[in-house]
C-alpha cells in the first residue's frame, strides 16, 4: 500500500511538472521582453488614473488609452517591495514608434484633480 502511495505521488508531482510546463509556454508566447534606456520616447498607459480629466467625452471606451510621448529620465533597476513611489513600472510603458518631439508637451492647468480646460 506504501508503494501505491508513493507511486501516486510521484504521477501527481509529474502531472503538475508538466502543468507548469505548458502555463510557462503560453505565458512566454505572449510576453514580450522590452528595455528602455535613458533617453528613449514611451507611451504611459493611464491603466488607474481617471482619463475623464484628459478629455471630455460621452463614452468611456472611446478614452484615450495612452498618454504622452514622454521622455525616460532615469532608469530605476529592479521592483523592490510594494512601497509608493513617484516612478512606473515597465509594464505600463509603451514604445514610442516615429520622430520624437523635441520636448514634452505641456499639460494643462489641474483643479481638484482634473485638468482645466482653457479656450484655444
Amino acid at each position: 500500500m506504501l508503494r501505491d502511495c508513493n507511486a501516486f505521488v510521484a504521477d501527481v508531482r509529474e502531472c503538475l511538472l508538466q502543468a507548469r510546463q505548458l502555463a510557462k509556454h503560453y505565458y512566454d508566447s505572449h510576453h514580450r521582453v522590452l528595455e528602455f534606456a535613458v533617453g528613449h520616447w514611451v507611451w504611459l498607459r493611464l491603466l488607474h488614473w481617471p482619463t475623464h480629466s484628459l478629455e471630455h467625452r460621452p463614452k468611456g471606451k472611446l478614452d484615450p488609452r495612452y498618454a504622452g510621448p514622454f521622455q525616460v529620465l532615469e532608469r530605476i533597476g529592479q521592483v523592490e517591495g510594494g512601497r509608493l513611489h513617484d516612478m512606473y513600472h515597465m509594464g505600463l510603458l509603451k514604445p514610442f514608434h516615429g520622430d520624437p518631439p523635441t520636448t514634452t508637451p505641456p499639460l494643462p492647468p489641474v483643479h481638484d484633480g482634473r485638468f482645466v480646460l482653457t479656450p484655444s
